[in-house]
């Protein structure tokens, strides 16, 4: 589910196809050659640390892939890139297998339609394929994903997961200076506890927006991705295997409040606005000092606030540098308009839930 779908599969050659396709014809295939990597690889990420990671969560289209971008571009993090793929828990193996043929980092506009450009350079939420390859029975169902609690999380992925951020590291690492791991996965709004349980230094950013503008984007992102999923079937199976639930015909939502959602209900705007409200309640109650509410309309309208508190509750070593990055935020370009069908009761405890999360210094 991870980041929503941003993703270059339409750029894919037959045999970057067929690769994609042998990389995850079954879990074990990334899990062995993850396996096999920790130790044949183990000196080069030996001296990396896995320590004070910032996790960047939130429903899509609330801002998560701004906040993972601004924070990414300051050299202070690693992360998945688009380099990783296919064989994502096997970053320093496949670094090495293709070094001599890299692509350029060409820009091109991502799937959603929205502007916002990306190349094999561009962070990306590949670290679901890590949640799935390991904890897939505890938490896919065959209509919804349920949430993943810290009692979920057994031993193994712990060790497995701090390991890959240690690897990523090394992977990314300039003159060997440190890195620390940077994640923006909308998944982990549904596992808060899980995340602060494997990390408990980790920072989680969970993005929020105006639930009004947030469900008619979510609603309409979903309906965008079914189009394209009816004449792509790549492109379908492609978001399938990194665990993009989020849109379209792979749609499986998160069932937070155990509901028992189904993506039959997509069609309806009071689904999403529904889902919304249940999403926030759930990441509110397992909020802790290390859990920040970031606002998408707080950010757009005051920049320069906005970015400084970041920085000071990421720990950045360039504050300065990173607030000055307000300059380039720009305004959505489409219009605010009322969410047709609404149901009144539901739109104002959205309406309740968002003034509340998004008050005083955590705004």
């Amino acid at each position: 589910m991870a980041a929503g779908s941003d993703n270059r599969a339409d750029s894919y050659s037959f045999l970057d196809r067929c690769l994609h396709r042998l990389a995850f014809a079954h879990p074990i295939v990334q899990r062995a050659l993850g396996e096999i990597e920790s130790d044949i690889f183990a000196r080069q990420y030996a001296d990396q640390s896995s320590a004070k990671p910032v996790f960047v969560t939130g429903l899509p289209r609330a801002g998560t892939t701004l906040l993972l971008e601004l924070l990414y571009k300051t050299g202070e993090f690693s992360t998945f890139t688009y380099r990783e793929m296919p064989f994502v828990l096997a970053p320093l193996l496949w670094a090495s297998m293709t070094k001599s043929g890299r692509r350029e980092g060409a820009l091109k506009e991502r799937a959603h339609g929205d502007g916002m450009e990306i190349s094999f350079d561009s962070p990306e939420a590949f670290e679901e394929v890590a949640w799935l390859t390991y904890l897939r029975e505890k938490y896919v169902g065959d209509e919804n994903l349920k949430p993943v609690g810290a009692d979920m999380v057994s031993s193994e992925f712990k060790q497995a997961f701090e390991t890959l951020v240690r690897k990523l590291a090394a992977v990314h690492a300039i003159d060997g200076a440190p890195l620390r791991y940077i994640s923006k996965n909308n998944a982990n709004i549904s596992r808060i506890g899980a995340v602060r349980a494997i990390f408990p230094d980790a920072t989680v950013f969970v993005c929020i927006r105006d639930p009004v503008s947030h469900v008619r984007s979510l609603k309409t992102q979903h309906e965008r991705f079914l189009s394209l999923h009816e004449t792509d079937e790549f492109a379908r199976s492609y978001m399938r295997w990194i665990g993009h639930y989020d849109f379209g015909a792979n749609f499986r939502p998160i069932d937070f409040a155990g509901r028992g959602y189904t993506a039959r209900q997509a069609g309806d705007p009071n689904f999403w606005l529904q889902y919304w409200i249940d999403a926030y309640a759930y990441a509110a109650k397992r909020a802790d000092e290390r859990v920040h509410f970031v606002s998408y309309e707080r950010t757009i309208s005051s920049p320069a606030e906005a970015l400084r508190r970041i920085a000071d509750l990421s720990e950045l070593s360039d504050k300065a540098g990173f607030a000055a990055n307000a300059a380039a935020i720009r305004a959505p370009t489409t219009r605010n308009a009322p969410l047709d069908g609404a149901d009144q009761r539901l739109l104002a405890e959205a309406n309740a839930a968002y003034a509340l999360l998004t008050k005083g210094d955590d705004a």
